[in-house]
């Protein structure tokens, strides 16, 4: 049972969190110039330190948005891990999560190699995650339904119309090319639901939700350009 009251489904529900917005946190200490050993360790210590902590209770999405918190616990751990010396690994034995530093980079590669600031790469890699997040949950959704390949062939429309794409994909599935065009109307509407999903997560109110929907909107379109 976790310490301070905190309920084990809470504390699952924390670690999934963690889990998920690490390579945001990653992507920040990159950009600060900090190297990929170091960032990967100063992550894995960072969540360990969070999940131990007595107070897990304040970290809650109905405390706030939890990728402010995580930005700024971050912020804070990195300045009290400067000014203390120890050789033990940063967060001690605690594995939270399992992390090599080439698929980090891997993973954040575009946003290392821009010349967005820590605080834009962060945001940047934490809007990338939620569509990440998004994308996996609406195909898992076609899979159930035995609907993958539809799906697949659906997909990059997702970005964009097509016209003669939509022609293309209605003679391999045997559709109309206005069925496709409802079809596609219909994908991109659900993952706007699934979005919003992840969103709710990490935040307390609907309030909230919106306004994160909204930066991820600025993150995403100032990204793209």
């Amino acid at each position: 049972m976790a310490s301070g009251g905190i309920t084990a489904d809470s504390r699952q529900a924390l670690e999934t969190l963690c889990q998920t917005y690490w390579s945001p946190l990653y992507a920040y200490l990159r950009r600060t110039g900090i190297t990929p050993e170091e960032s990967k360790d100063l992550v894995q210590g960072f969540l360990a330190r969070l999940l131990e902590r007595d107070d897990l209770a304040t970290v809650g999405p109905e405390k706030g948005r939890f990728r402010t918190y995580l930005l700024a616990g971050l912020r804070n751990f990195l300045v009290s891990e400067r000014r203390r010396s120890s050789a033990q690994k940063r967060g001690g034995h605690a594995q939270i999560l399992s992390l090599d530093s080439e698929e980090a980079e891997r993973i954040c590669g575009t946003d290392l190699a821009s010349e967005r600031t820590p605080e834009a790469a962060f945001d940047r890699r934490w809007a990338e995650t939620i569509l990440e997040r998004a994308l996996a949950a609406l195909r898992a959704e076609h899979e159930a339904k035995g609907k993958v390949q539809a799906y697949d062939q659906l997909k990059p429309f997702l970005s964009g119309d097509d016209e003669g794409g939509y022609a293309r994909v209605a003679a391999e599935l045997r559709m109309s090319t206005g069925t496709i065009a409802v079809a596609v109307h219909r994908l991109r509407a659900r993952l706007r639901d699934l979005i919003r999903h992840e969103v709710a997560r990490t935040v307390g109110s609907e309030g909230d939700v919106d306004a994160e929907m909204r930066t991820l909107m600025t993150v995403w379109t100032s990204g793209n350009r």
